[in-house]
């Protein structure tokens, strides 16, 4: 339960963190959106982001990543071993960045198909 509840933890810590110097800071907004999540979103899913609202974007990334974080930190407290946590890690760590983004690209293309 411990271990639930540090993930927990960190998923609020890092999201707090993202929403102090990233969501609420206008110049870091402007630069986040040069940043690798969006670029890949644009380039994979062919999407124009005028008409998407970059905070609720910006949130939602935020939101991703600290949630890809806090499982693969709590998967990784499972194991004692060092080496195995690492590949472990690793294991979790990618395909949970993959499907996130799939499912956020996905669905910032169908309200783009909505909005034209």
């Amino acid at each position: 339960m411990d271990k639930v509840l540090f993930s927990l933890g960190v998923f609020i810590l890092l999201y707090l963190f993202y929403l102090i110097t990233v969501i609420n800071r206008k110049g870091k907004l402007d630069k986040f959106f040069e940043g690798v999540e969006i670029t890949y979103l644009k380039k994979r899913y062919k999407l124009s982001l005028k008409k998407i609202n970059k905070k609720a974007l910006a949130h939602t990334i935020a939101l991703t990543n600290s949630f890809i974080v806090s499982i693969t930190i709590l998967t990784v407290f499972i194991v004692d071993n060092y080496i195995l946590k690492l590949m472990i890690a690793f294991i979790i760590l990618m395909p949970l960045i993959i499907i996130s983004y799939h499912i956020i690209g996905v669905n910032l293309k169908r309200k783009e198909d909505k909005n034209v």
